[in-house]
């Protein structure tokens, strides 16, 4: 074969693996919905499976606010490719820069994305709870991450938020107000919540989940779950865009989060008073809530760690 063909051929193979790079992307971000939830203000809703290395870690829900000169992200992704999946759904709706990310929660999809924002010059926000968290656990997580997500980890460096608030705190952001609430311990260490209270519109992280199983692990604190959700009705949303799921209203929210967490409190409750043991909970009835996806891999998990919590309250 002549040097030529040779170099011709290279280069064909290169742009047959461009464009399949491309059209592997194109997919990935395309199994992210977006959604305009008031103007200006929308939702990118990811997968509610568990994370692969196809969902890039994005199986949860994000969203964004177009302001005047940028775009305000609500989490930054679970990855490096997640954050540029978020990136490009965002600019099929506006090419302008993304200029401020604020993370909801020390989850890994909520900003392991952090770095590669940053880095085009966006400035990170969350509150000091939900910093404290990322830094404690983001090492075993990102463990656990870069497992799940295989190739699709190369290049993430997980990176807390640089800037913390430490009390509820107004925001003007390019002609958008909008609140950070710190809400305490709930499915994470620290939860944060983004409240617009003109749209009435709230940005829940992982308080709220509508359509699967929330999850309660060993960083979880169900007994505080239940009273930051109750700060949340208190504010009255019209559209809440919850951690996982698509946006939904306060009704919804109340019967899958609320309603779950405090169900599985009272029946364990229950169990304790008759001095039953661990392995009782995964005895209890949760059929109730069986239309909510992943019920059966998660549902006697949940039971167990709220029995362990409450042996010690």
């Amino acid at each position: 074969m002549r040097k030529s063909q040779y170099f011709m051929l290279k280069g064909a193979y290169i742009l047959v693996a461009s464009i399949l790079s491309l059209y592997v992307s194109m997919a990935r971000a395309s199994s992210l919905d977006v959604e305009l939830i008031a103007p200006n203000i929308y939702s990118i809703i990811g997968p509610l499976e568990q994370r692969s290395e196809q969902n890039l870690a994005n199986n949860a829900t994000f969203g964004f606010i177009v302001s005047d000169e940028g775009v305000i992200l609500i989490d930054s992704g679970g990855t490096l490719e997640g954050a540029k999946a978020l990136e490009r759904v965002i600019h099929t709706i506006t090419p302008k820069p993304i200029t401020h990310i604020i993370n909801t929660g020390g989850q890994d999809h909520r900003w392991f994305g952090n770095r590669y924002f940053t880095d085009k010059g966006a400035v990170t926000i969350t509150s000091t709870m939900t910093q404290a968290d990322q830094q404690q656990r983001g090492s075993l997580q990102a463990n656990n991450t870069a497992r799940l997500t295989g190739q699709n980890w190369l290049g993430t460096e997980p990176q807390a938020a640089q800037k913390a608030l430490s009390d509820s705190t107004t925001l003007e952001i390019s002609g958008i107000t909008l609140q950070i609430i710190p809400v305490g311990p709930a499915h994470t260490g620290g939860e944060t919540l983004v409240w617009l209270p003109k749209q009435k519109v709230l940005f829940s992280g992982d308080v709220v989940y509508v359509e699967r199983m929330l999850g309660i692990g060993s960083q979880s604190h169900h007994y505080e779950w239940i009273k930051a959700f109750e700060k949340i009705a208190a504010l009255q949303p019209e559209v809440i865009v919850p951690g996982h799921g698509h946006p939904t209203t306060l009704a919804i929210a109340t019967q899958d989060t609320y309603n779950y967490l405090t169900f599985l409190r009272s029946e364990v409750g229950k169990l304790l008073q008759e001095d039953e043991d661990i392995s009782s909970a995964s005895a209890i009835d949760q059929s109730q809530f069986s239309y909510l996806k992943v019920y059966e891999e998660i549902k006697n998990r949940n039971a167990q760690h709220v029995f362990e919590e409450m042996e010690w309250e």
